[in-house]
């Protein structure tokens, strides 16, 4: 019996998805509500991985701002790029760091995702996981290469860290930069 209900639904999803805008339209809101099924049956109907919402948003940016990393893993898995950014030139990547998603933010860079991109507003990922006190974030991004010059305000990464007493964040970029000496 469950069997049967499922392969209705993916034939119902199939069916509805036959117009590809649409099924785009609905991987996006698989996406936001967090249906994994539904947005891997949406994408193996054909739905385009890599569709924007009418802020630039991939779904891509999407999973990883709301930290679900089983469809970040199900998007890299379709081709996403992992790269894209919306219309303010943030990427997934950010959004990761901003909100402490440790797990995606691993995952992303171990995908190519630019550690050293920077937002039309001047904010990095690095700078956001500064912000945020995410110590193993900062520490993941300065061990991929991340730059530390580039401000946001006038502040770098690291005086963002020292103006919220983020000790242990401190403590990361000391040893970077003990590392470098």
């Amino acid at each position: 019996m469950k069997k049967n209900i499922a392969l209705i639904s993916i034939l119902f999803i199939l069916f509805i998805c036959s117009s590809v805008s649409y099924g785009e339209e609905h991987l996006l809101q698989a996406v936001i509500q967090g249906n994994e099924m539904s947005a891997k049956t949406l994408l193996t109907a054909g739905a385009e991985v890599d569709t924007r919402d009418e802020i630039g948003k991939t779904p891509l940016i999407i999973a990883a701002e709301k930290g679900n990393l089983p469809i970040v893993q199900l998007l890299i898995q379709y081709g996403a790029d992992v790269n894209a950014q919306n219309n303010l030139q943030w990427r997934a990547l950010m959004f990761a760091s901003g909100f402490g998603h440790t797990a995606i933010v691993k995952l992303l860079v171990e995908n190519e995702a630019d550690v050293n991109a920077v937002s039309q507003a001047d904010y990095t990922a690095l700078i956001l996981a500064s912000v945020g006190g995410y110590t193993e974030i900062v520490d993941l991004l300065l061990e991929k290469g991340a730059d530390t010059n580039p401000k946001k305000n006038g502040m770098t990464a690291q005086q963002w860290a020292e103006k919220f007493n983020y000790n242990d964040v401190l403590k990361v970029f000391e040893k970077f930069s003990e590392n470098l000496d």
